[in-house]
């Protein structure tokens, strides 16, 4: 098998769920942003100049559901359905990744009040089978996935019910105010920007030996010490160190990857980043590699980003469209966080065709 090759996975991935701008469910959104679609439309937010802002929003979540309420009803949705797919959950566990804004400082572990109430209002509003839930919280942003996911390792082997994800919406006024004054909003004018979205995804992961869809083989996390916003250049050391650790069984079998899932948005500081990481990553990148940044149409998911590409990758596997049986993903937070994923296929995979 895919994982065989590269040696004993650390995990099994045994089912997987989504809500977001484009889809109710895992397979709407795959397939919604494979023929193309984007859900992008005026928001009830007004930027600096009297226009409203664009953002990606969940149709399944009422437009003026806000803060910790609408972040609850999010996960509420996608795990409901996650639920439904697995069976009976034993001493079930959650490891969630949650914005950075719900920490009491940068790069700390500590929910601040608004964190603490965000758990609350997704306490209230777990499915039957989950009531009771011990809940992990990881408020690193887009890197807290691969945080958590390194917890989540360590518990999968016990006799637990271990359920791995993030969410998090941009539809929330202090966000958008402050990507607002740093000029850093995607509008018309300004090409170099983020566009806001939202979403939710979460995995259910089992023992290394089980039977699974896809496997994780590698996870990596890192530090980039001048993030974007900081005087000095980015030269891509926190994102190199993730990516490190997470491609070492590619390295190890002397393989490649042709499937790069990254949660680049469309601002020049991420394209630079992903610049330099190239030329130090060329052994292991794909000679036909696909480099997909799904987060310029799905909108910028912040701290469900590294669930969501892992589910994008797992639909991806599933209906037989994505090109390669290894995939790497990445993450990086506004605070200068990095993390990095390396998946394996299931069994008998066959790649689709890539174009020379």
């Amino acid at each position: 098998m895919s994982a065989g090759r590269l040696g004993q996975p650390l995990a099994t991935v045994l089912a997987w769920e989504t809500v977001s701008s484009l889809g109710e469910n895992a397979a709407e959104t795959a397939l919604l942003l494979r023929a193309g679609i984007i859900n992008v439309g005026p928001s009830r937010f007004v930027d600096g100049t009297g226009q409203r802002m664009m953002l990606c929003r969940a149709p399944a979540v009422p437009p003026d559901l806000n803060g910790g309420a609408r972040v609850a009803v999010l996960a509420q949705l996608a795990l409901d359905r996650l639920v439904d797919m697995s069976a009976a959950p034993i001493r079930p566990v959650l490891l969630l990744a949650l914005p950075e804004r719900y920490a009491t400082g940068p790069l700390s572990a500590q929910l601040s009040a608004e964190g603490e109430s965000c758990l609350e209002a997704l306490r209230a509003r777990l499915p039957n089978a989950l009531q009771g839930i011990d809940i992990e919280a990881f408020p690193f942003g887009r890197a807290s996935g691969a945080v958590a996911l390194r917890r989540a390792l360590a518990l999968v082997e016990t006799d637990r019910c271990v359920i791995w994800g993030g969410v998090d919406t941009l539809h929330d006024w202090t966000v958008l105010e402050g990507l607002d004054q740093a000029d850093r909003l995607l509008t018309a004018e300004n090409v170099d920007g983020v566009r806001p979205g939202e979403a939710a995804a979460f995995v259910r992961l089992g023992p290394a030996d089980t039977p699974g869809a896809m496997h994780v083989l590698g996870v990596g996390t890192g530090r980039e010490p001048n993030p974007i916003g900081a005087e000095a250049p980015c030269h891509s050391e926190g994102l190199s160190a993730a990516l490190e650790a997470a491609v070492e069984p590619l390295r190890a079998a002397q393989r490649r990857s042709n499937y790069w899932l990254l949660d680049n948005s469309h601002e020049a500081y991420a394209t630079q980043e992903l610049q330099n990481v190239i030329a130090r990553f060329g052994d292991v990148l794909g000679l036909q590699a696909e480099l997909q940044t799904p987060l310029q149409e799905l909108g910028d998911v912040g701290a469900a980003a590294m669930p969501l590409l892992a589910v994008l990758c797992a639909e991806a596997w599933r209906l037989g469209f994505a090109t390669d049986d290894t995939a790497v993903i990445t993450g990086c937070s506004e605070s200068g966080a990095r993390g990095a994923l390396l998946l394996a296929a299931e069994d008998g995979f066959c790649p689709a065709e890539v174009a020379p």
